[in-house]
C-alpha cells in the first residue's frame, strides 16, 4: 500500500473517531475526552494532545456552512430578522457540536501518524 493511501486511511480513521492504528477501537471515552489507549489493540494515545487545532478547524468548517446560509437568508428577505438569527444560531451550535469531535479525532490521528515509530 502506498504512503499516501496509508496516510489518508489513518486520517479517515481519526475523523471517524476510531483508533488510528487498527480502526476498530474508540478514540474517545466520551464526547471529547481522549482514551488513554485503544480498547481493541492496546495502542497508547498518551501525549497526543490536539490542543487548539480542532477548534480552529471546527470554526473554519462551521463558517463554510453558516456564511452561505446567512447570505441566502439575507438576499431573499424571506423572514424576519429574529427568525433568521434563531436559525443561524441553531445551525451554528449544532454544526459546531458535530464537527468538534470529528476535528479532534482527525488531529489526534495526525499526531499519532507523525509520532509513530517506523516499521
Amino acid at each position: 500500500m502506498s504512503d499516501a493511501a496509508t496516510t489518508a486511511k489513518i486520517l479517515w480513521r481519526g475523523a471517524r473517531m476510531k483508533c488510528p492504528a487498527c480502526g476498530e477501537g474508540r478514540l474517545f471515552k466520551n464526547y471529547l475526552t481522549r482514551a488513554d489507549a485503544c480498547p481493541h489493540c492496546g495502542e497508547s494515545f498518551e501525549g497526543l494532545d490536539a490542543d487548539d487545532g480542532p477548534a480552529w478547524l471546527t470554526i473554519g468548517l462551521v463558517a463554510h456552512i453558516v456564511v452561505p446560509l446567512l447570505i441566502f437568508l439575507e438576499r431573499g428577505e424571506l423572514m424576519p430578522y429574529w427568525r433568521e438569527a434563531g436559525i443561524l444560531i441553531f445551525v451554528t451550535i449544532v454544526s459546531a457540536l458535530f464537527f468538534l469531535p470529528v476535528s479532534k479525532g482527525f488531529f489526534v490521528a495526525a499526531l499519532w501518524l507523525i509520532n509513530r515509530k517506523p516499521a
